[in-house]
């Protein structure tokens, strides 16, 4: 196959990480996210937004994690053993994003990914692009960049610790 055609076929498709939170399977464009990290746990930051489930320590620089499972108003986990944490960068700032396992890197074609319905858009729900269908099952595709706002970016840009 020429570089060509193996160009025609990368736009003709999208790859996602997928990820799952209340069993349910979510996925965003690969290039969305810098890493993949085990939960290690976070530190707590008083008076931080309900959904910020503190700050950790990713080689030496201190991030804000947002848990996404609080950020959709879901109901907390008892156990966050098998959580993930996805590190993107917004303007610059590495966060965390907090869900409950992540799965597997998909490349899907892209006519398999629907736009919502406009009877589902909200206010909110600019950040789903829409719902991808892998053999029975559908994933909900988010960008994670409009979940993870530069407005919501500057509520945990608070977080970092001040030095005098």
């Amino acid at each position: 196959m020429s570089s060509i055609e193996n160009q025609k076929v990368s736009r003709e498709e999208i790859q996602m990480l997928t990820f799952a939170l209340d069993n349910v399977s979510y996925g965003v464009n690969v290039h969305q996210v810098r890493e993949v990290k085990n939960f290690e746990g976070v530190t707590p930051v008083p008076y931080s937004p309900k959904y910020v489930k503190g700050v950790t320590n990713l080689r030496g620089e201190v991030i804000p994690v947002i848990d996404l499972r609080k950020r959709f108003g879901m109901a907390d986990k008892k156990s966050a053993e098998d959580a993930g944490i996805m590190v993107i960068v917004q303007d610059k700032h590495p966060i965390g994003v907090m869900v409950d396992s992540v799965m597997d890197v998909l490349t899907l074609p892209k006519k398999d990914i629907e736009s919502s319905p406009d009877s589902l858009n909200t206010d909110q729900s600019d950040a789903v692009l829409g719902v991808a269908k892998h053999d029975k099952d559908l994933i909900i595709m988010l960008d994670l960049m409009k979940i993870v706002s530069k407005t919501e970016l500057e509520n945990t840009n608070g977080l970092q610790i001040q030095t005098q």
